[in-house]
């Protein structure tokens, strides 16, 4: 297991999920990925979940009414957040949450790009991010379903000065920094679903870790699948929030 204990700026550093029913949904992703939670009042009811006593996602309690629909955002590491606020909205974004402070952890804002898909910006006071960065339940990639790629992938590239690479016969293209992919932007959205950023967790055993989230109460959205990516299956929690489990580096046939 590594400890990232910073992120460079435009890579995603932290991962949280709303939910409406915070007991169960705990019990799911300990059942699925082991975590353990810290639950901290002070920040109304967050619970840190951890990964062998390391940091690895959050889970904040909302209202059971919220017409909002339970989901993980992911949130991309800033050095200067009012500054990369700006910069959204001159890049035709949307500002939905204004950056604020977070105690002596942060600060956060929430907005969503040009084709609507939701992400959050994290800059780093006291807590740096996911400290676990391998091993069962850790983040391993970041993409955003969008039915416009070439513009998702401009506005991402110029507010994290990123390279956009074109994946070879694929509407897809991979953020890069330096050669090093760290999300992806992909054009092969289901027809009607809005634009929106999924993650991908790691599993050491997907086809168990699929089993593990039936039992307990999680779905199994489609096949699992292999992959030139690896071994990979899309799931929903009991609350419904979707997200991947996947393994690079096998594959049913390796």
């Amino acid at each position: 297991m590594t400890d990232a204990a910073t992120y460079p700026a435009g890579h995603p550093s932290w991962i949280d999920l709303m939910t409406p029913t915070p007991a169960r949904t705990h019990a799911f992703y300990a059942a699925l990925f082991g975590w353990t939670y810290e639950i901290r009042p002070d920040y109304g009811g967050y619970a840190m979940a951890h990964q062998q006593g390391r940091t690895a996602a959050g889970i904040m309690p909302m209202e059971p009414d919220s017409p909002m629909p339970s989901a993980w955002t992911v949130y991309f590491d800033s050095a200067d957040i009012a500054a990369d606020a700006e910069r959204v909205t001159e890049l035709g974004g949307q500002v939905m949450v204004p950056p604020m402070q977070v105690g002596d952890q942060g600060q956060m804002g929430v907005f969503s790009d040009p084709t609507g898909a939701v992400f959050g910006l994290w800059q780093a006071g006291n807590h740096k991010g996911a400290q676990a960065t391998d091993g069962e339940g850790s983040l391993a990639w970041v993409q955003v379903n969008t039915p416009d790629s070439a513009r998702a992938s401009a506005f991402y590239q110029a507010l994290f000065h990123a390279d956009g690479v074109q994946v070879p016969d694929m509407d897809y293209r991979q953020l890069q920094h330096g050669g090093l992919g760290y999300a992806g932007v992909s054009g092969m959205a289901q027809e009607g679903v809005p634009a929106h950023w999924i993650a991908y967790f790691y599993a050491s055993d997907v086809d168990a870790a699929v089993q593990r989230a039936v039992q307990n109460g999680g779905t199994l959205q489609g096949e699992v699948l292999d992959t030139p990516f690896g071994r990979m299956a899309l799931l929903a929690d009991p609350a419904g929030a979707s997200f991947w489990v996947m393994n690079p580096q096998r594959s049913a046939h390796a």
